[in-house]
């Protein structure tokens, strides 16, 4: 019905990665393991799952850097690699992941609904994409 002279637009995943409305993990989601090996294709994170499970700003969140970004990133990844892995051969998995974050009384832990979908790339490779719900 439609070819590609009738396209006006198109944003691809490249064009996500270069704004920063997707931030790639790639490497460190292939280093990540549990009772399996890393991630095998290309993962990002979209910049409100990265904000919500991975960023700590200490000026913003008075309690300091209770763990590093760079550990934070390697929880959230765990937490979707037994994900994946549980539900394998699934192109869309829901799972929470528990984030540390700063409250009146000190420092809670919260349950925050984390999506993971796999699909074709700009090249209909396979990619991995991590969001919060209503993100996709």
């Amino acid at each position: 019905m439609f070819d590609a002279t009738d396209l006006i637009h198109a944003y691809s995943r490249a064009d996500a990665l270069a704004d920063g409305q997707l931030i790639d993990v790639s490497e460190q989601a292939a280093t990540v393991h549990g009772g399996v090996t890393g991630f095998k294709v290309p993962v990002a994170m979209t910049i409100g799952a990265w904000h919500a499970l991975v960023a700590w700003d200490a000026d913003a969140k008075p309690h300091g850097a209770q763990l590093s970004e760079e550990q934070r990133l390697k929880d959230a990844l765990l937490v979707a690699l037994e994900s994946a892995a549980r539900d394998y051969g699934s192109s869309y998995v829901e799972f929470i992941v528990d984030v540390l974050e700063p409250a009146e009384s000190g420092l809670v832990v919260e349950p925050k609904h984390v999506v993971m979908t796999i699909g074709p790339g700009d090249n209909h490779e396979p990619v991995i994409t991590i969001m919060l719900p209503g993100e996709d």
